[in-house]
């Protein structure tokens, strides 16, 4: 029987995406409801640097659509290699251990592209902005423990090998030395680009309110990509077996 701890933690990955969207709509909800007119965190670093605020939240919103860039990128070639069946499955799927292209350099490397998306959205908000990449870091490194034990009783002293040699979610210095051999195996293919773009209409998105310095015109244009990767992430999770929803089910009358 789970533990206290393990169940939660179990549900915890099983309801990642809300999770994860619940605390995205908190930090947002936050910002516009107490926030409306306080500087954004761009605009409160660039004095350091003598930049007007003007100058200084063009300059962020341009940062955050390079950052959106590098997520997508990130994302969808680490997506390629994982693939849509056991990334979006709500279960852990532990049959196989991918240690190819973006894994030589972290072990988690969709944890961390969501990072550095979510990173640039703090640069547009106001400083409670910067809860939103923290309490996401607290709620993946939950979740991938979990995955991470999952690995552990299916794959032994390979998982073992491997985690002693690449880090968990930042890469260290020893990715540097993989950094030539995870190039050579970069790939993007359909499967990886489709099930992983939920960012990618926010890199024009963001360039476009650089010049508007209107953060609502970035979400109309990229809010769209990121409901239609909800719904294949809802569709490809529903198709598998998931404890969680199999007690709901349960339960039922």
């Amino acid at each position: 029987m789970l533990s206290l701890k393990e169940t939660w933690r179990r549900w915890e990955f099983e309801l990642r995406i809300v999770v994860s969207f619940l605390i995205v709509a908190l930090i947002c909800a936050i910002s516009f409801a107490f926030y409306p007119k306080s500087p954004l965190c761009a605009a409160v670093v660039g004095r350091w640097f003598g930049l007007s605020a003007s100058s200084a939240t063009t300059l962020a919103y341009l940062l955050a659509s390079v950052f959106m860039a590098a997520a997508s990128l990130l994302r969808m070639w680490a997506g390629s290699l994982l693939t849509s069946r056991r990334m979006m499955r709500f279960a852990v799927q532990s049959d196989g251990l991918v240690i190819a292209g973006p894994y030589r350099l972290v072990r988690n490397p969709i944890y961390l592209s969501d990072l550095i998306a979510f990173a640039g959205f703090a640069l547009i908000l106001p400083h409670v902005g910067l809860l939103m990449p923290f309490l996401l870091w607290l709620h993946y490194h939950q979740i991938i423990r979990y995955e991470e034990q999952a690995l552990q009783r299916s794959h032994g002293a390979s998982f073992e090998r491997y985690a002693s040699q690449v880090n968990r979610l930042f890469p260290g210095r020893r990715a540097l030395k993989q950094l030539a051999t995870a190039r050579r195996e970069f790939i993007i293919n359909r499967d990886g680009l489709m099930h992983n773009a939920l960012y990618l209409l926010f890199i024009p998105g963001f360039l476009f309110s650089a010049r508007t310095h209107n953060l609502w015109h970035a979400l109309l244009i990229g809010l769209p990509a990121v409901g239609l990767w909800t719904y294949l992430h809802v569709r490809i999770g529903l198709s598998g077996p998931s404890p969680f929803l199999s007690r709901i089910k349960r339960s039922k009358p």
